[in-house]
């Protein structure tokens, strides 16, 4: 069986994944029969040959939860399905909480203010 997988790349703590089409029981950073793209989480980008992924899907390739996710976040799964698919922009980022200290005796903060 073939899988759509992220392959991981680059150093420590810098993640960056190649969005590969291996045999299902290959290591994760094993040889791959296609490279189909890449995607970048710390900057939220990403970036898919579309013809690629849609023919290894036509050809019964499985995917992964996360690859699922991205091709979702790019519309190519709404294409195979014969649907205009939209790429959704800010899919992929997340809007982080604002900081908090916590102060030895002090309330917590009212919702909506945030410590300085």
């Amino acid at each position: 069986m073939i899988k759509l997988r992220l392959k991981r790349m680059g150093r420590t703590k810098r993640p960056f994944y190649r969005l590969v089409a291996v045999k299902a029981d290959a290591p994760r950073d094993g040889q791959t029969l296609a490279q189909m793209g890449t995607y970048d989480p710390l900057y939220a980008k990403v970036n898919i040959d579309e013809a690629a992924a849609l023919l290894w899907l036509k050809r019964g390739a499985q995917m992964t939860a996360t690859v699922q996710t991205l091709f979702k976040s790019q519309g190519i799964l709404a294409r195979l399905q014969g649907l205009e698919g939209k790429v959704r922009e800010h899919a992929l980022t997340r809007e982080k909480p604002a900081r908090r200290r916590k102060l030895k005796g002090q309330p917590p903060p009212p919702e909506g203010e945030t410590q300085v």
